[in-house]
């Protein structure tokens, strides 16, 4: 086996992504903040009118699209002996992702998250269950795996044990002078915060979603959470806010970036993952800032424009190239006094 560059740890989870007209939606109104709800009518049955398999999970979906993009990349995780796990790991073989740092397990099954799409925009809610991703405990990470590693991704784990073990990931790749990305989730925001400070304060590069980032911070204002994460010692933060775009930092520059219109969004799921393979990419060459906020967000567009979260992306660093070249995006740069 090549020694890989770069190395993920997180979630590898089979997706359930159903399709359902036949479901509630309501609001609710608390002062200035709109809460919206999707609702199933107590002990009713639902007609549902499409249901799809599609292998997913952040660490492997990253995994996944860095080795798309010739990055020799090893994925790092406990799944279930099933036939969830059977179909996840015949797709990431099929991309080119190093499996062979996986555990297999009888004690639990393989992760598994059922997406509901809704007929209302794109709204989509999930219902997550960690399962064996869970499992992980830090003599699961090997030392002599990371003597070649550029990059490290992390996403999140909840456990006591997992985090430990992206933690010894974390000390192990800058020990050989690699850089950590992390993609923070909500799970491990809200079930394991002090982790979460951790592991964020630990990581070079972190990539999340406005209503993470205002979980994590506890702020409203964009510009003050990021000055939250660079005061933490975070030397690029990104944010990205669905169709308004995206805001990312290096602690000299901001910039505001919008979003691609070349085409129909049809799936935003793991659309957060594509992004973040857009920056640890761009990192990793030496790109600048402006044209690493246009690289993010084209992978993310191209993710979303179809349905399934691996679906659409780039065969390689110049088909990525050449779309950034053929297609614009708005821009607002600002220096940081």
């Amino acid at each position: 086996m090549n020694l890989p560059e770069l190395i993920t740890i997180g979630s590898n989870t089979l997706d359930i992504i159903i399709d359902i007209d036949d479901i509630l939606r309501f609001e609710l109104f608390d002062k200035d903040i709109i809460k919206k709800y999707t609702a199933i009518e107590y002990s009713r049955k639902l007609n549902v009118k499409n249901v799809r398999f599609i292998p997913g999970g952040s660490g492997a979906n990253i995994a996944a699209n860095c080795s798309m993009l010739g990055l020799n990349s090893t994925y790092i995780g406990v799944m279930g002996n099933d036939f969830s796990a059977e179909i996840c790991l015949t797709d990431l073989k099929k991309r080119g992702v190093d499996l062979s740092q996986v555990i297999q397990t009888d004690a639990d099954t393989t992760a598994l998250s059922i997406i509901l799409r809704t007929p209302w925009g794109k709204d989509r809610s999930i219902l997550a269950y960690k399962g064996a991703n869970n499992l992980l405990k830090p003599s699961d990470v090997k030392e002599e795996l990371f003597n070649n590693i550029r990059a490290f991704a992390w996403t999140s784990l909840t456990t006591e044990d997992s985090c430990k073990a992206i933690e010894k990931a974390i000390t192990l790749t800058k020990n050989k002078g690699g850089m950590v990305f992390a993609a923070p989730s909500m799970s491990i925001i809200k079930n394991a915060p002090n982790w979460a400070k951790i592991l964020i304060s630990n990581s070079d590069v972190v990539s999340l979603n406005l209503e993470e980032a205002q979980e994590f911070t506890g702020e409203s204002k964009k510009t003050l959470m990021i000055k939250i994460f660079l005061d933490m010692g975070i030397k690029l933060i990104s944010i990205t806010d669905g169709p308004n775009g995206s805001i990312i930092s290096d602690g000299k520059t901001i910039i505001n970036s919008g979003v691609y219109s070349a085409g129909k969004v049809e799936d935003t799921t793991g659309a957060g993952d594509a992004f973040l393979t857009g920056i640890l990419i761009s990192r990793l060459n030496n790109i600048s800032l402006e044209k690493t906020s246009k690289i993010a967000t084209a992978m993310s567009f191209l993710e979303s424009k179809e349905i399934g979260v691996r679906e659409g992306l780039p065969n390689s660093i110049q088909e990525l190239e050449d779309f950034v070249s053929n297609y614009t995006i708005k821009q607002v740069i600002s220096e940081i006094v």
